[in-house]
């Protein structure tokens, strides 16, 4: 195995810049997941690393080996589409060991190599079948089988659970985890779903038109985001984002003029000063309290023990969103006193850049 590392990534389509100077670093071993928004290059970047486009500047290395320029076959990757691309003429068994026959490799050799992937995929009934027979995730395990057969430095999953239905992502999203902790091969995984980027990544890369917006594990990215960005894209339901107005040491206004306090970093800002106050779904309360905001229950999303609950201030607000355990007491029309707690704002400038203060327990 081997570490990946790509270094000042630029790739254009004729006057369109799709990746403009990406640098990334994956561990040997490291599960990470490049996630954002469809068109923001993420596919582009992967596809290079695995040798199907060419870079219009930059370079790629697997451990100290710079493979840049190398043919895809000699790069020591191995790539898995959504598209699942199995033969359809062919068997499981057929399919799974064709890379290794077309390297001549030896019979037994090809015979070993399958039987491993097979069981550690538990697709060992499958290998006769030919895909027309398989589900959608009986291809999709085929077709990892056939990654894990070469053996290769780095994996590269290109969206592969896109085209899968919802129940069958989430029980992938844990045959993932477990191949990775039974393989600990390198591997880079591309998506546009953020519970799959939050749920596998030992670290997460965000990208936004060609350009990165912050690296760092889930949790990091959760819980200290580098700007609005990246604040709304990670977490359903997304981040709260209100502007609000420095209206003194330790507070500020909406535009209704109600006050909110701030948490001990914004003591330093500026009366006047224009910020976004951010904060989480799940961590706005409703009770009673002396700082308590009144807002209306606009509309309740009841999903089984949870409910998300949008809530309307004075006119010209912005609604908020929040997450509760669902009793069952709340009712559309309600107005309920809304608990911003300071702690748990997170605070954004003008150009919408995170203000951090301490780290949060």
């Amino acid at each position: 195995m081997a570490g990946l590392s790509i270094e000042g990534a630029r790739k254009s389509f004729g006057e369109t810049e799709v990746l403009k100077g990406v640098s990334i670093e994956v561990a040997d071993g490291e599960f990470t997941v490049i996630v954002g928004p469809s068109g923001c290059g993420k596919s582009t970047l992967l596809r290079s690393v695995a040798g199907l486009e060419e870079l219009t500047g930059g370079r790629i290395l697997i451990g100290e080996r710079d493979v840049t320029d190398l043919a895809p076959s000699a790069r020591g990757i191995a790539m898995v589409f959504q598209s699942y691309a199995l033969y359809p003429h062919l068997t499981v068994y057929e399919n799974m060991a064709f890379g290794l026959r077309i390297a001549k490799a030896d019979k037994s050799e090809i015979a070993r190599q399958v039987q491993r992937a097979a069981e550690i995929l538990n697709i060992e009934s499958l290998l006769g079948r030919k895909p027309a027979a398989l589900s959608g995730g009986q291809r999709q395990r085929v077709a990892i089988g056939r990654a894990i057969v070469r053996q290769p430095e780095i994996f590269l999953f290109d969206e592969p659970l896109s085209n899968l239905d919802a129940d069958l992502r989430v029980r992938m999203r844990y045959e993932f985890a477990a191949l990775h902790r039974t393989l600990g091969t390198t591997t880079l995984y591309v998506t546009h779903d953020q519970v799959e980027a939050m749920t596998l990544a030992d670290r997460i890369i965000v990208l936004r038109d060609g350009q990165i917006e912050q690296v760092g594990t889930p949790r990091e990215l959760y819980e200290r985001p580098a700007n609005i960005f990246v604040a709304q894209f990670l977490g359903t339901p997304r981040m709260n984002i209100v502007p609000v107005t420095v209206s003194g040491a330790g507070q500020a206004t909406f535009s209704d003029g109600r006050i909110v306090a701030l948490p001990p970093h914004a003591e330093a800002l500026s009366t006047g000063t224009r910020l976004s106050v951010g904060i989480r779904p799940e961590d706005i309360a409703i009770g009673a309290a002396s700082d308590a905001l009144p807002h209306r229950i606009g509309f309740i999303e009841r999903l089984g023990g949870l409910a998300t609950i949008h809530l309307h201030g004075a006119a010209g607000d912005e609604p908020l969103a929040c997450q509760l355990r669902d009793d069952g007491s709340l009712r559309e029309g309600d107005v309920v006193p809304v608990l911003l707690p300071a702690d748990r704002l997170h605070l954004f400038d003008a150009e919408g850049r995170a203000l951090h203060g301490e780290a949060r327990e």
